[in-house]
């Protein structure tokens, strides 16, 4: 019985620091993928309206080339980039 108090004493100062470590990266990784996700979507949501706003012609013709396609592709490289910058500074992944 006088084992369990200097066991639950250290297992106390050992897990401490680390859970208090893994909660504030969680607080950081979740602010920071908000403020991310918000502006990435907000630029998207502009070339979306600058995009339909094109006249139909023009709108027909980018269509056919393949434009629309085209920026899906850009749009997707840049939440890539992002979310891996962003995982990079928080300590999720190795640099």
């Amino acid at each position: 019985m006088n084992i369990l108090i200097p066991l639950v004493a250290f297992l106390a100062a050992a897990v401490s620091p680390l859970a208090k470590k893994v909660l504030t990266s969680l607080g950081l990784g979740i602010l920071s993928f908000t403020a991310v996700t918000t502006a990435l979507n907000a630029a998207i949501g502009m070339a979306q309206s600058y995009f339909t706003g094109l006249p139909s012609m023009i709108f027909g013709l980018a269509g056919l080339a393949g434009i629309g396609n085209g920026l899906g592709i850009i749009a997707g490289a840049m939440v890539a980039r992002v979310t891996f910058n962003t995982l990079k500074r928080i300590g999720v992944l190795p640099t």
